[in-house]
Order: structure tokens, then sequence, then C-alpha cells
């Protein structure tokens, strides 16, 4: 597996039948389908912009896991491949260069079909899992016992996690509606993550008028894609009192 995701960056053309049909059989494996996203991802240190022979390898092999994962319901590697799908892209040849909109193809654009996505299971799990990630980070002491904290550590915490559970909220809506999932879909994820994660009502708004843009914008103009996109509404995140907890 090692060679191969080394060899789809480096040297896509040695890439044969044999070895897509042996990394088929190593993708009904959990250890397979869990080495290929850790391989393809540290990758991203090294380039997020690939060759278009690179890309659509990428395509090809992005398509075959995500199939096992969605198959398998194994969502961990699944997850990790949905962010890579916004993250590797390539450049056309010839466009210009003033608008990034038409420079640039990401992986998620050829693998809008694939069923994993069709799934709320599967963007259930990888929300909790991209939460908890996150809150681990921002919060090293966060086995701390609640009742040992005072009242003014439980209240920064509260915005912290509501802050977070926002941010990835509004990341996860965005790749939702960039993979063309119906507008009932994104709007039942938002209702049942933004009772779990106690959003306030403002911000569950705000969410709530960027997707009805978005469709609204879809619906007026067919024949342009993702005419409005949906915008990054990290201004809403309320302020937490200790700068360390920021």
């Amino acid at each position: 597996m090692e060679d191969l995701v080394d060899r789809i960056f480096n040297n896509s053309a040695s890439i044969c039948q044999e070895d897509s049909a042996k990394f088929g059989e190593y993708c009904r494996l959990a250890i397979g389908r869990q080495w290929f996203a850790r391989l393809v991802d540290s990758q991203r240190v090294n380039c997020k912009k690939v060759t278009e022979q690179t890309f659509y390898r990428l395509v090809q092999f992005f398509a075959v896991c995500l199939f096992e994962c969605n198959d398998a319901d194994d969502f961990t590697p699944g997850k990790s491949l949905m962010n890579m799908c916004f993250t590797f892209y390539h450049e056309h040849e010839g466009v210009p260069r003033c608008d990034d909109t038409t420079q640039k193809s990401f992986l998620y654009s050829h693998l809008t079909d694939q069923p994993i996505w069709k799934s709320l299971r599967f963007w259930n799990a990888a929300f909790f899992d991209a939460v908890h990630q996150e809150r681990k980070q921002r919060q090293p002491d966060h086995q701390v016992n609640w009742r040992h904290l005072t009242t003014e550590e439980r209240e920064n915490t509260e915005i912290l996690n509501e802050n977070i559970t926002f941010g990835q909220l509004v990341t996860f809506l965005h790749n939702m509606m960039e993979l063309e999932l119906s507008q009932q879909m994104c709007q039942e994820f938002l209702d049942k993550m933004a009772t779990i994660g106690n959003l306030s009502a403002e911000q569950k708004d705000l969410i709530q008028s960027n997707i009805g843009n978005h469709f609204h914008a879809e619906d007026s103009n067919k024949s342009r894609k993702h005419q409005r996109p949906f915008n990054k509404l990290s201004f809403m995140k309320r302020k937490v009192g200790r700068e360390a907890m920021v």
C-alpha cells in the first residue's frame, strides 16, 4: 500500500491493472482502508496541488475506498477521505488565474455520486469525531472533573464547546452542499446537531439562512453550479473570557 500511494503521487503511469485489482482487495479489509487514508493524508504536507494524471488516479482509488467504507460502515477513514476530497486539486491549463473557482478542480467534484455521502449515519459519526478531536486539541485539561471547575471556568468551557460545534457544523454543511446533497438532508443534519450542540438561536438562524440562500441560488440558475458559496461564519463565535481557552 505504501508503494502504491507513493506511485500515485510520483509515478502514476507505472500503475497497472494488477495494482488496481490488489488495491480493491486491500480495501475490503479495515486495515487496508485505514492505511490508504493515513498514507494519502501524509502526502498533504508535500503539496495539495497535483498533476492531472495523479488527480484522476486519486479519483479512481478514492471511489473504490469510499465504496468499501460505506459497505462496511467504516466511517473513520471515510471521514479522512472526505476531508481530502476538499484538499487535493489540479489546475486546468490555459484557464485565467484571476478566478479560483474556474482555475481549480478538487477531488470532490468527481466523487459526488458516492453512496457514503447519502448516509446520515456517516455524517453523524464523522461530525461527532471531528468535534471530539477538536475539543481534545483545544482543551488539554478536558479530563478535569466538572465539579472542580469554578463558575467562570464552566461558562468558558460551555462557550468554547458551543463555538467548536458551530465551526464544525458550518464546515460540514458546506461540504454536504458542495457534494450536492439535498436541502432536506442538510436541514435534518442541522436540526439534530444544533440541538445536540446547544447552539444559540442566532447561530442556528444564520446557518439556516445560508442554507436557504445556497439552494435558492441553485434553483434560480441551474446552469451555474454553486452560484453562491456557503459563508464561513466564524464571526458568529462567542468570545471566551479566558484567553487560554480562545
